[in-house]
Parts: structure tokens; sequence; C-alpha cells
């Protein structure tokens, strides 16, 4: 199985600076042609089934980036982004402690974050997600997630800690392919 992970297209917020994670803001125009051309994209690699986020802006983005695909949409909340507690929803020029806090997120598995779900948290929804998969027939899957869940998944493919920073945020409606052949999923998981 091919799987092409993508981020969902740009948020208001991602724009003005805001820290999602469970929380939600709409996609801005841009972000709304990002998963439209991320559509266009995908159809090259003919696509079977489309796994979102059940966060409305990866929702939203699966289903701009549908339009002409014409694909069954599933959602999981086990793609959601990492919870980022109480700094959720606030501006990065607010509560520098919990923005310090969170810069330091890729020194360990915990953030000094009231409420931050820690990274091996993360990873235990990404391999649960994984295991999922050995249930679906289909060639190639897209699968669109989050910035900070997404870094996760490409720490486990590289053998990282799930709180590493060597594999870098992926850009908005960018794409990420992997081959499942090509990995000892059951090592992985």
């Amino acid at each position: 199985m091919k799987i092409l992970f993508c981020r969902h297209g740009e948020t208001q917020w991602n724009k003005q600076g805001k820290l999602q994670g469970h929380l939600d803001s709409h996609l801005t125009l841009e972000g709304q042609c990002q998963a439209r051309r991320l559509g266009t994209q995908l159809a090259s690699h003919h696509p079977d089934l489309i796994f979102t986020s059940d966060l409305g802006r990866a929702m939203t983005t699966a289903t701009l980036a549908n339009h002409n695909l014409n694909l069954p949409i599933e959602s999981s909340p086990l793609l959601r982004e990492r919870c980022f507690g109480e700094l959720q929803g606030l501006h990065n020029s607010e509560s520098l402690g919990l923005w310090e806090a969170y810069e330091r997120r890729f020194v360990g598995n915990e953030m000094e974050i009231e409420g931050a779900e820690s990274a091996t948290d993360v990873l235990s929804r990404v391999q649960h997600f994984l295991r999922g998969l050995s249930n679906i027939d289909v060639k190639t899957l897209v699968v669109i997630g989050h910035g900070e869940w997404l870094r996760v998944i490409q720490n486990l493919f590289a053998g990282e800690q799930a709180w590493s920073n060597r594999q870098l945020l992926p850009g908005n409606c960018e794409i990420i392919e992997f081959n499942l052949q090509n990995f000892q999923l059951d090592a992985l998981i």
C-alpha cells in the first residue's frame, strides 16, 4: 500500500500565529486554493480512499481536494493534531512562558503545559491508526492530517524518538509519500 500523507491547507490561525492543536479555525482563501491544488496533484497517484482527521481544517481540505477525485472520505480522531493544552488558541505573543515550554517540545516526551499531550501519546494514536490499515484493501491511500502528527509518523518511519525535530514540519498541503512494503510494519507498531 502506498500512503500519501498530507497536511491540511493554511488556516486563519496559521496566518495569525495562533496555535490550534485540537481547536480549529477556517481555511484561508490561500488554504482553499492549496487544497484544490492538492486534489490535482493527488489525481496522478490514482488514490482509492481519503482518510482525514476529524478536525474541521483537515476535513475541509479533504473535501476540497476530493472535488474532482470523487473518492470515499473517512474521518478519524486518531489523526488529530497533538493537543497543546492551555496553549491552544493563544497568539505567539501571549503567555511567553507557555510558548517557551512549547519550543522545548523537542527535548523530551512531555511538555510543561497543562493539558498538553505527550509525544508518545501521539505516537500511540499513530500506531493505532497504522494497525487499522491492515483491514483496508487499497493500493493508494491519502491521509490528511496535521503538522506535529505528521512529524511523529515521520519520526517513527525514520527510527527517531517521537519528539525528535530531525524531520521537518510539512508545509500546508505538502505530500509525503510512504510505501508500506518498504517497511516492516509489525516492527514499527
